[in-house]
């Protein structure tokens, strides 16, 4: 069975700040940063954002309590600025154009390479990473990773509103982020050292300046010795960014220890069904309806029966990564619904007022954090 120490967890989330009177996006990001006395908080593209990481954690215990204290950190250091911190993966309301881009050399290099794209940049997402055991093919363990990334999408989803509008879509961010180049699912590997033999020729024809600019929904890390995932959506709730989390982290340890395996599906089946399984996961969020990839033959799995399914499979290792709980706790999501379901919920009980919306969100993102305003927190659990 796999030990904690072998599988480690790290998130880094990205939050709007928005005005707390109106709600509506602000690009005020190094004020915010300047107040900060802890130094947790980082710049991003755009200065409607920070973005925090927290520690290399051995149990979901402590990246709970690095997450509350990071959304602290930052929900305080924003109060000080009239602000506050959202974490969806859209703000419901304001447009994506016209905010301060951050004036950094980087930052400005990306700006002259991918001009509108850059500039509208105004999504905001969830990064998983999972160690592994030193000695593990990353790429390899990654095949079969990826097939279940789109789960992940659909659980976190938090995006249906974008610039005033209702999508249709349970992710919009999920959807503008596909807009850039070298994004969707990774290719079939057939080890790190193919992955390693793609990275430096893009970068020796120019294609790429770094391996970071592979935007692919999961990948080696190119600095830490992990899995990284970046394909969910920054959620409102602490308990399900955990709980996300802690899924991830056992795919990952299911894939290495032998418990998940590859599609037994040819690459370009695989390739294919997994853009469409990713998009279903975008629009529908947790009703999406999913191709399976572990069947042979052409069949079809419900988000809920995927994640059960998971579940099952997986309960033996989340026990053995002190995860159990957060594992259930999944079924629990998928039963309520995805943050998405529930942002409109909130968008009709006040008239389409999408600037109470953002507000809402910025209510949801500090319960558990020490700073929930209401007078209790509300569960929402099904009926």
């Amino acid at each position: 069975m796999p030990r904690p120490e072998d599988f480690t967890l790290g998130v880094e989330e990205e939050y709007q700040l928005v005005d707390a009177r109106t709600g509506e996006l602000r690009s005020r990001a190094r004020y915010v940063i300047a107040g900060d006395w802890a130094r947790e908080l980082k710049a991003e593209m755009q200065e409607h954002t920070v973005e925090v990481e927290t520690g290399v954690c051995q149990g979901t215990h402590c990246l709970r309590e690095d997450l509350a204290r990071l959304r602290f950190t930052a929900a305080v250091a924003a109060e000080a600025e009239g602000l506050r911190i959202v974490a969806a993966g859209t703000h419901p309301a304001s447009r994506a154009e016209g905010h301060v881009f951050n004036p950094a050399p980087v930052y400005q290099e990306l700006r002259e390479e991918y001009r509108r794209l850059a500039e509208s940049q105004a999504i905001f997402g969830m990064h998983v990473h999972v160690g592994v055991p030193q000695g593990v093919d990353r790429a390899r363990a990654g095949n079969c990773v990826r097939l279940h990334l789109p789960l992940l999408l659909a659980l976190s989803a938090a995006s249906p509103y974008f610039a005033g509008q209702d999508t249709g879509h349970a992710s919009y961010r999920s959807v503008l982020w596909r807009r850039w180049p070298r994004t969707g699912a990774p290719p079939r590997f057939s080890g790190d050292a193919e992955y390693a033999a793609l990275v430096r020729w893009m970068m020796e024809s120019g294609r790429i300046d770094a391996p970071g600019r592979l935007y692919w929904e999961m990948r080696p890390h190119h600095v830490y010795p992990t899995i990284e995932a970046r394909i969910a959506d920054c959620t409102p709730r602490l308990e399900d960014a955990v709980a996300i989390a802690a899924l991830l982290r056992a795919i990952v340890a299911g894939a290495v220890e032998g418990v998940l395996r590859d599609s037994p599906l040819p690459d370009a089946f695989v390739q294919t069904l997994l853009g469409d399984n990713g998009w279903r996961a975008s629009r529908y969020g947790a009703r999406a309806v999913f191709a399976d990839l572990e069947s042979p033959e052409p069949r079809t799995i419900s988000a809920a029966a995927w994640a059960e399914r998971l579940g099952e499979r997986l309960q033996g290792i989340a026990a053995a990564l002190g995860d159990a709980d957060e594992l259930e706790g999944l079924q629990r999501l998928v039963q309520r619904g995805c943050a998405a379901d529930a942002i409109r919920r909130r968008a009709d009980e006040v008239d389409g007022d999408l600037g109470r919306v953002a507000l809402w969100l910025a209510d949801e993102t500090v319960v558990g954090a020490g700073l929930d305003r209401r007078a209790r927190q509300r569960l929402q659990e099904p009926v």
